[in-house]
Order: structure tokens, then sequence, then C-alpha cells
């Protein structure tokens, strides 16, 4: 399947189908909302219809802070695509949530803001500890973290 792309812009965009739209659902409130399994209680990322422990159908679509701890982290610099040329460089955080569960996204500014950076000067670490925001883009609000 090709990835959707926004016209506009170039960013991908995400493409909602039945499993994932409670997710994107939730990130248009500023809500971060995760799968969990209703027999077993593992948290299931990516969003899926089935447990992909113990097999129960139906997982259940559980709010989360979002809040957790850098697990690995990278700089992005150019060449990059297109639509990221301006933003970089910038970093991409491996978040391990206090729930145990891992998502990607960028390190941003309390206002949700892409930091240019590489890093050194917020002191960016594994293990450090983040909090979760939601960053804007081309109108589709992406889980992201700030340092705390």
């Amino acid at each position: 399947m090709t990835p959707a792309v926004d016209p506009q812009n170039g960013f991908p965009i995400p493409v909602v189908d039945q499993d994932t739209k409670p997710f994107w659902d939730g990130c248009e409130r500023g809500e971060l909302f995760i799968q969990r399994c209703r027999n077993c209680a593992k948290w299931l990322w990516q969003p899926r219809p089935i447990c992909s422990t113990c097999q129960t159908p139906g997982p259940i679509w559980t709010k989360v802070t979002g809040d957790g701890v850098i697990a690995s982290w990278t700089v992005l610099r150019p060449p990059t695509l297109p639509a990221f040329a301006s933003m970089v460089p910038f970093i991409v955080l491996l978040v391990t949530l206090d729930e145990g569960v891992r998502l990607l996204g960028y390190l941003v500014d309390d206002a949700g803001r892409v930091c240019q950076t590489d890093g050194s000067a917020e002191g960016v670490t594994t293990g450090r500890r983040v909090r979760l925001r939601f960053h804007d883009q081309a109108g589709t609000p992406l889980p992201c973290w700030t340092l705390v």
C-alpha cells in the first residue's frame, strides 16, 4: 500500500481504518489511547482487532497519560524528504510509556512545536523523563514529547 501524502506540503498522513480510528480520534481531542486486552490485560501496540498474546478479540481502548522515559533517540539531518527540510535537525524519540508501550515521536517544546536541535543543549539522554504533547502536522495531531 502506498502511504498517503498531504498534497499541500508533502507530509505523510495517516490512513485511518477501523482498527486505528479510536487512536486518531483521541489525538484530535489531545488524549492518548492505547489498546489493552480485556482478557490478559496486555497493552497492545500497534492497534489490532485481537490480542497478539491470548487471541482474545476486541481489545479495549484505554486512556493513558502518555508520559514515560526515552528508550532511544536519533537526530534527523539532511537529506530528508522535502516536507521535513525546514525542520532539520530535529530529534525523533522512542519513548517507553509508563504502561510499557513504546511509541515514536518528535521532541517538541511545551506548545508542541518541533525543536530544531541536535539534543546536546537540552541534555537528551536515554532514561530521561518526558511528558506527552501533541504536534499538528498537516492537520493531524501527532503524539510527541517534551523533556521533564
